[in-house]
């Protein structure tokens, strides 16, 4: 048997066996690329530009408190003029975001993050609804996809020669049948080279094998990292350390005003004040972490986990890439509208595919 029958049989064995799990996670897939879109209107983050400072966090402190007490104020996220505040808390099993008005306070809309159609679409993509089990499944579909795909751009080239121009772009007049198979074939092809990209960094995710060799490999394993901490008084400085919040929030949100600001509130005594500046047009490497002691608001020097990106080391720079690759976020809206097309394509390549299958078992030819 020749190798491109082989690969004929691994692609047809594959795709019967995973492809509608393989469907379901890519369409889930190419639906969360709009996730960042989609929560702005659904949590409803707009808001109406005003000529005023905005409310520091103390304001959002007690805002909450009074509006939903059980929550464990974590984290605020400040934005742009025209974007809510968007407060992190923690509850026993599940955790909110709060957004609140940045002018007055006012809170706007709360979520529960394990609750609603986005975030079940979110664990459709990851687990299919099933938990820890689901995962595993996910893992392996996504594995298994690897050799389909490079099996099947094996078998788009032509056995002699080079390919013509017609293996490039679908005819739209021919006959259900050759229409069916150009749609798998033609769309498969180019779809494909962007897949790959979001299978192989879904694996990085998945197998924690290869995290651990990444690691190795880079000498992240050597690297001994500090733990930003404050240094504990022992006077009752509560007050102070609410005018340190609010000043620290100012000052970065005024210094990087193109940037959002994160302010993490620290819960433990010795746990310091940690500030995240991020570009929104730019990934997670772009993130700038900084630490400052939560008594005095000095800043917190040191070789930490999560420091500036430009100090970021060579598997944290990986680990940033594929977050930003797997969501086509690392060309900015180009890149997801890509991954977004190539997903929808993959979903529809184990329909398209089982169609030309049957049609041809129907044919008396033997196939498997």
């Amino acid at each position: 048997m020749s190798i491109r029958k082989i690969l004929a049989k691994i692609h047809l064995i594959i795709g019967l066996g995973t492809g509608i799990l393989f469907s379901v996670v890519a369409l889930s897939g190419a639906l969360y690329t709009w996730e960042p879109e989609v929560s702005r209107i659904i949590y409803q983050h707009e808001v109406e530009k005003q000529s005023k400072p905005f409310v520091p966090v103390t304001a959002l402190i007690n805002t909450m408190k009074q509006a939903f007490p059980e929550g464990d104020f974590r984290t605020a996220l400040y934005r742009d003029q025209e974007s809510s505040i968007e407060v992190l808390l923690y509850v026993p099993g599940t955790y909110y975001l709060a957004q609140i008005n940045p002018y007055t306070a006012e809170l706007i809309h709360l979520q529960d993050m394990k609750q609603g159609w986005l975030n079940h679409l979110k664990n459709l993509h990851r687990n299919l609804l099933l938990g820890d089990i689901g995962r595993e499944i996910v893992h392996w579909v996504t594995l298994l996809a690897l050799p389909m795909l490079i099996s099947g751009l094996v078998l788009w080239w032509p056995i002699r020669g080079w390919p013509k121009k017609e293996k490039f772009y679908i005819k739209w007049s021919v006959s259900p049948k050759k229409l069916n198979y150009d749609l798998h074939n033609i769309l498969g092809f180019y779809a494909t080279w962007i897949l790959i990209f979001s299978v192989v960094t879904g694996l990085f995710w998945g197998f924690e094998i290869v995290k651990d060799i990444s690691k190795e490999i880079s000498g992240e394993n050597e690297i001994s990292y500090e733990t930003p901490t404050s240094k504990i008084s022992t006077t009752n400085q509560t007050s102070d350390s609410n005018e340190i919040l609010n000043s620290l929030i100012k000052k970065y949100h005024s210094e990087f005003s193109n940037s959002q600001v994160r302010i993490g509130i620290p819960h433990r005594k010795d746990e310091a004040i940690h500030l995240s500046v991020i570009d929104p047009n730019k990934g997670i490497n772009a993130v700038d972490h900084f630490y400052h002691d939560r008594y005095s608001g000095e800043p917190i020097q040191g070789e930490f986990l999560n420091g500036l990106s430009n100090e970021r080391s060579t598997f944290n720079l990986i680990n940033g890439m594929v977050y930003d690759i797997h969501l086509g976020g690392i060309m900015g809206l180009p890149g997801r509208i890509l991954v977004f097309l190539a997903s929808l394509i993959g979903a529809s390549l184990p329909i398209t595919g089982f169609i030309f299958w049957l049609s041809k078992n129907k044919n008396g030819q033997k196939t498997i």
